[in-house]
């Protein structure tokens, strides 16, 4: 159930499913970005994608560090990341992720949209919490 934090809808995303187990790194990234800590979150994810080059992985890593961005008020580098996330996390050719990614790529696009009219803040505070299912 969506709740509203300063007229922004803010959703907690399930694991997939499904899965047999949440992989570490993925439980670690979910952690980090909850706390809002997002250039750990990117960083723990960038040892395995550089092993596995899934486009799923990197639109993670990308959509993370958008989020760093925004904390520190780059709007500009936020929003390349946003648009480079939205490709990547819709690939259909990503490797299965414990994250649901077309939701995170939704999130990204919304995010995106909203950047020339809420302060950084207001759009932080409005990201999913990813959730253990």
């Amino acid at each position: 159930m969506p709740r509203q934090r300063q007229g922004l809808t803010v959703r907690s995303f399930q694991v997939s499913k499904g899965s047999d187990g949440v992989p570490r790194d993925i439980a670690a990234f979910a952690e980090c970005w909850n706390r809002g800590q997002f250039f750990a979150a990117h960083e723990i994810l960038e040892v395995r994608w550089i092993q596995e080059k899934d486009s799923g992985l990197q639109g993670l890593i990308q959509l993370a560090a958008a989020m760093h961005h925004l904390s520190k008020g780059n709007l500009r580098g936020a929003k390349t990341m946003l648009e480079r996330s939205v490709r990547r996390l819709c690939d259909p050719d990503n490797a299965p992720c414990a994250l649901d990614e077309a939701a995170l790529a939704e999130f990204a696009r919304q995010l995106h949209d909203r950047m020339d009219t809420c302060r950084p803040q207001q759009l932080i505070e409005s990201r999913p919490l990813l959730l253990p299912g």
